[in-house]
């Protein structure tokens, strides 16, 4: 219908904006430090194990206070190339003490994260059955 073609385009252009405003974003998952601690030397601490040290701005703790789940920090940087040259290093922690279990992401919107999800799922079950049929 006519209507609908509108919608699509308003739609198409959310996305892209929603997409380009979380281009510098990034996201650390499974930082358990106090909550009240000072997010952005936190967010200094992890970027110096990656030998960065970027600018960091709007530094906060994102989702729903709760006692059991630790909420991600999410900053921004000055530009996407910073961004992609902090992932491209994030793989590093994974050898650091103490960081092993604390992840360094892109911020994703809910459907893309959906999508990752499912993913993850599907791999799991295959790998899962894998393992079943040489056991």
């Amino acid at each position: 219908s006519p209507a609908l073609a509108p919608r699509k385009i308003s739609r198409a252009i959310k996305t892209v904006v929603e997409r380009d405003d979380r281009k510098r974003n990034v996201i650390i998952y499974g930082m358990n430090k106090a909550e009240k601690e000072v997010h952005p030397d936190i967010v200094r601490e992890v970027l110096l194990h990656l030998d960065e040290k970027p600018a960091i701005n709007n530094c906060c703790r994102v989702g729903t206070k709760n006692q059991e789940v630790i909420r991600p920090i999410k900053f921004t940087l000055s530009g996407p190339d910073v961004e992609s040259q902090v992932l491209r290093k994030a793989y590093l922690l994974r050898s650091k003490e103490g960081y092993r279990s604390v992840y360094v992401c892109p911020d994703r919107t809910a459907d893309e994260r959906a999508a990752i999800k499912e993913v993850r799922q599907k791999k799991k079950t295959l790998a899962s059955g894998q393992r079943r049929s040489t056991s």
